[in-house]
């Protein structure tokens, strides 16, 4: 089923666990749908049929994930095939794609004083009332990652897109977040 909105539709893309979250944005404020793709044993294929269905129900416009090639990414050798899959499998479909260090993230973000994923978080939630019921407390010394974090960065990402491309920043915008 093709979407018929009229915006642009942006799809963060989190890999996490043995799995993804994703959140499809038409604008910086406004997300369309989020959700979770899970696998036993992180099996990839069933991932990727996973996320090919996500992409023949909504048609994005734009694909985001977090750089996962190069020295700041710790991510491991099954995750890298999966992001790569996605991107492929993006492109065959005519869906271009993006990745953002974290480091640019953050640099968005600190325009609005949040440059850690906590602190993104909770900027998202306060802009994003649906989201707020989603906020991971904050973790303390040798707490494991709350899954639900993973949301957030996949919201991270695409607001990071909506402000490259539209070259504002989250503190240009009212209130505090990117605007379309």
């Amino acid at each position: 089923m093709a979407s018929h909105i009229a915006h642009p539709l942006v799809l963060g893309v989190h890999p996490a666990g043995r799995g993804y979250r994703w959140v499809l944005f038409e604008s910086p404020l406004s997300p369309v749908d989020w959700g979770a793709a899970s696998s036993k044993g992180g099996r990839n294929a069933r991932l990727i049929a996973r996320f090919e269905r996500l992409l023949n129900r909504y048609v994005p416009d734009a694909v985001v994930l977090e750089a996962f090639e190069d020295r700041e990414s710790r991510r491991p050798e099954r995750v890298r095939l999966l992001c790569r899959a996605i991107l492929h499998l993006a492109g065959t479909k005519g869906v271009e794609s993006f990745t953002y260090r974290r480091s640019v993230i953050s640099t968005c973000f600190g325009t609005v004083g949040a440059t850690t994923r906590q602190e993104i978080a909770q900027a998202i939630a306060s802009h994003i009332d649906v989201f707020a019921h989603l906020l991971p407390r904050k973790r303390g010394p040798g707490d494991s990652a709350d899954i639900r974090q993973a949301h957030f960065d996949a919201a991270a990402l695409a607001i990071t897109h909506f402000a490259v491309i539209g070259g504002t920043s989250p503190s240009s915008s009212s209130p505090g977040m990117v605007q379309a």
